[in-house]
């Protein structure tokens, strides 16, 4: 899975999304970005539920070629979400917290994916199987002896923490550890 971490985007007035890595020159997004692009779909769809299900009907006629359908969706996610270049800070941050900024768009106000797509809600809501991660992240059992006990892979196990962390808006396992005892979970 491709690490998404430390990313600036902006739009080029062509309609380009520009990628912007850390120590690395900016590169348009483009449909032959299948590692980045699933990566962001895995994402939009976990945390952003919503935008995903949007994005998911506004191009559903491109089904018929996935490269372009799954492109399309992630293009049109980062064009609402992280227009502006900000040099200073990341839209994806060294967490893999997603930033979102307010998009110039002509749409503004008028846009029936506004609020759905553009500066998406996160659920906050944790799955079954998060929790379960939870639970043995706070009983100190590392990740290859989650992945192994639970019959998953050690990345799942990565995904589930981060989407955790997103979720709850934490950025490591200590403030995770305390979110637990804090709030009583079980």
């Amino acid at each position: 899975m491709y690490k998404l971490q430390n990313i600036e985007f902006y739009n080029t007035p062509d309609g380009d999304v520009m990628i912007k890595e850390v120590n690395g020159a900016a590169h348009p997004l483009k449909e032959e970005n299948r590692e980045f692009i699933s990566s962001m779909l895995t994402i939009i769809s976990d945390r952003y539920p919503k935008a995903y299900a949007a994005l998911m009907e506004l191009y559903s006629k491109r089904t018929m070629n996935k490269t372009f359908f799954e492109y399309s969706v992630v293009h049109r996610f980062c064009r609402c979400n992280f227009g502006e270049y900000d040099q200073f800070s990341h839209d994806i941050d060294s967490n893999g917290h997603f930033i979102f900024e307010e998009v110039k768009c002509p749409l503004r106000g008028e846009c029936q994916l506004e609020g759905v797509v553009c500066k998406p809600e996160i659920d906050t809501s944790l799955t079954d199987r998060e929790m379960e991660v939870y639970r043995l992240i706070v009983a100190n059992i590392r990740t290859e002896d989650i992945a192994a006990k639970l019959s998953l892979s050690k990345f799942t196990i990565i995904r589930h923490r981060e989407n955790i962390k997103a979720r709850l808006g934490l950025h490591d396992i200590p403030e995770m550890i305390t979110y637990w005892h804090v709030h009583h979970l079980k």
